[in-house]
């Protein structure tokens, strides 16, 4: 099966309705039930603008993690935020501190009616409290929680390489599913072609939209039995149609 997809795509959540319309469903129960737990479990959130100080912390944690994938960018991110002179909206920065442990963290601008993922890095489990929302869904709620503040409309999560498998987890596709994000794609994105039947590896490809910028239709390529991996990626068909194929 030939598969025509964008090259890459942006993430869009829209939080115009309010902070409490923000998550639902299971993710949102998750978050909810875990907030008035966190004080108990020593854990905290702040969100300041960006400042050296944070890239101490963030840097090491990051670039550990962007360097364990395969096909890996590493960004001069101080550059290209804090000391981007081009850029016309401020930064700031998201830490959440268990302990007194870093546990992860995001780097984002505040534009005209929306909040911009740059950077963002989280430890997947907490250290020591046992919650069902773990570093990264508290991480969303607390920027969500600053936008809504802010009046904002918008958080974009950032643009992605297609597809994922090749260029990123399938699980972050995953991630950006679940807390309400739909992918779309704009005319600066190249238009590509592949042939399933030469894909040796997992793959979760974003197709192409046959009519305007949202997407609306995957295709998980997968061996047979692997797909089990893979169930949370078909759990929104309001955002995503997620068709399997199965490869070789």
């Amino acid at each position: 099966m030939q598969i025509t997809y964008p090259s890459h795509h942006r993430w869009l959540m829209d939080i115009s309705s309010g902070l409490d319309d923000c998550f639902q469903g299971r993710v949102g129960k998750k978050i909810l039930s875990t907030l008035p737990l966190l004080p108990a479990a020593n854990i905290h959130y702040k969100i300041e603008p960006l400042t050296e100080a944070f890239f101490v912390a963030f840097l090491p944690l990051y670039t550990g993690q962007i360097q364990s994938k395969a096909n890996a960018l590493i960004h001069d991110i101080v550059e290209k935020t804090l000391h981007n002179t081009k850029s016309k909206f401020p930064y700031y920065c998201l830490s959440i501190i268990e302990g007194d442990t870093f546990i992860g963290g995001a780097i984002f601008s505040v534009r005209k009616d929306k909040v911009s993922y740059a950077y963002r890095t989280f430890i997947k489990e907490w250290q020591h409290a046992k919650l069902k929302a773990g570093p990264a869904l508290i991480g969303e709620y607390a920027v969500a929680e600053f936008s809504c503040a802010q009046g904002l409309k918008y958080i974009s999560h950032g643009k992605d390489r297609n597809p994922y498998g090749l260029n990123a987890n399938i699980g972050l596709a995953t991630f950006k599913l679940s807390v309400g994000c739909r992918p779309s794609v704009s005319s600066e994105f190249e238009v590509k072609t592949l042939r399933t039947s030469n894909l040796n590896e997992d793959c979760f490809i974003l197709a192409m939209p046959e009519v305007g910028n949202v997407i609306d239709k995957a295709y998980l390529v997968t061996l047979r039995g692997n797909e089990e991996h893979y169930l949370r990626s078909t759990k929104y068909p309001e955002q995503l149609s997620v068709e399997v194929i199965y490869r070789n």
